[in-house]
């Protein structure tokens, strides 16, 4: 499943805030995260966005044997341009836990302003539990993504 948003702002607003590092910062630790850092390099025309993030999630039962204590997480989004927009794909890392999480991206222009897109994919390697974990930790990071664009959103409009 793809979580989507539109936005009525240019895509180089949008694209300006998400390449700011603070803003980044600022819009985890609004969100109710630990801790965040993140750097922002540029090479040529590809974009490298680092971040790592401590998040503390509250788990089912099941899983709270398996993802105990606070979560490090390690993002790196890699984007390109594509057309008049980017396109990019990301990996997260969930620190000590058999878990791969990556997603793909885009930024793509609209006749009203822009519209970002991510699919996330997850694969856990736990014996018995592996699927149910999987459904977990997506269902967590759709609704995540979705919650850090809906604050990109605001500040825009702020």
């Amino acid at each position: 499943m793809a979580v989507k948003c539109q936005f009525d702002r240019s895509i180089d607003e949008v694209w300006a805030l998400l390449c700011d590092p603070d803003f980044r910062v600022e819009r985890s630790i609004a969100l109710g995260e630990l801790s965040a850092e993140c750097d922002v390099e540029e090479d040529g025309e590809q974009v490298t966005v680092k971040m790592s993030r401590e998040v503390v999630r509250e788990l089912p039962s099941v899983l709270a044997r398996v993802f105990n204590g606070p979560q490090s997480l390690v993002f790196i989004e890699t984007w390109q341009p594509k057309g008049d927009g980017w396109e990019g794909k990301m990996s997260i890392e969930i620190k000590k836990q058999p878990v791969q999480l990556g997603a793909t991206m885009s930024l793509l222009p609209t006749a009203s302003g822009c519209e970002y897109v991510v699919s996330h994919h997850c694969k856990a390697k736990i014996p018995l539990v592996g699927g149910k974990v999987e459904k977990f930790v997506l269902s967590q990071t759709d609704d995540g993504a979705l919650d850090e664009l809906n604050y990109l959103k605001a500040k825009l409009t702020a």
